[in-house]
């Protein structure tokens, strides 16, 4: 199935852009994805969920169509104010955010900041402390990774062994979407280097806790069954110390739980947020 996509760019000192589909006057749904990802990450979940909802994917600063920050600036608190950005420039009050990895903790921020601006959240794969497992793998896959490919066959199979388990449409959007063509023939990384400087380190655990325990909107804990870098016991963790929150884990996905396995995430998002509807 394919869907039409809205395009559009947010202006200012980092240009952000944004895809949309979906009708308008629905509720909303802001998806924010990871690390090393994009907004097309969520196609084949915003080709279902825009059946009922507007759905807006956002290729967060640095990534994908989006542009660089110009200060470096890749905090928690930019990406947080990136959303709010967003979120006025089209008009929306309120939304529900479905954030994946650092996607999660950003929608997790936002979430604890602006209480009034939110209807519902999902928290995919993500929590305050990661496991060892996925943070080595993470590391090894950084340090085996190269600066650029000869051409896109290189960078294709790259790609291809470095997510074995991820679906074949999913890998053809992260050729598309993770690299470009370079001026000297070579193909390169899309992403702003200096998202890995080592000056922008992670939030603390702490700060991350207090900032669930802050949340009072309904929120959905999604965790990959198979995942290397979510505990099932961190996500129960969570759970506790939020006001209003389930965990739900979707079978044979691993850490990229929406590339592993679609059909399974969207059939255990899209009752939670359909809730909402009900009301």
């Amino acid at each position: 199935m394919t869907i039409a996509f809205e395009e559009g760019i947010v202006d200012g000192p980092v240009p952000l852009r944004y895809v949309r589909t979906g009708p308008k006057g629905a509720p909303v749904l802001v998806c924010l994805h990871g690390l090393r990802a994009y907004a097309h990450w969520f196609d084949e979940f915003t080709e279902v969920a825009a059946g009922d909802f507007d759905v807006i994917a956002l290729d967060q600063r640095g990534r994908g169509g989006s542009g660089k920050a110009p200060d470096g600036d890749y905090t928690t608190a930019a990406y947080v104010a990136d959303v709010t950005r967003l979120l006025d420039a089209l008009a929306i009050d309120t939304a529900t955010l479905v954030g994946h990895s650092m996607g999660g903790t950003n929608a997790i921020n936002f979430a604890a900041r602006h209480p009034e601006r939110m209807d519902r959240l999902v928290i995919v794969d993500s929590a305050p402390v990661l496991a060892a497992p996925g943070l080595e793998r993470m590391r090894s896959e950084m340090g085996r990774t190269p600066a650029a490919f000869p051409d896109r066959a290189a960078a294709e199979a790259f790609l291809g062994g470095l997510h074995a388990r991820a679906t074949a449409r999913s890998l053809k959007i992260r050729l598309k979407w993770m690299v470009e063509d370079l001026a000297d023939g070579s193909v390169g990384w899309r992403i702003d280097k200096a998202i890995f400087d080592p000056r922008m380190t992670p939030d603390p655990a702490e700060k991350t806790w207090d900032a669930l325990k802050a949340i009072r909107c309904p929120t959905l804990i999604v965790r990959g069954g198979i995942s290397d870098m979510i505990t099932a016991e961190i996500v129960e963790e969570m759970a506790a110390v939020m006001a209003d929150a389930r965990v739900v884990e979707v079978a044979d996905a691993g850490h990229m739980v929406i590339e592993e396995n679609p059909e399974g995430f969207n059939a255990a998002v899209l009752p939670f947020v359909r809730e909402m509807m009900l009301a």
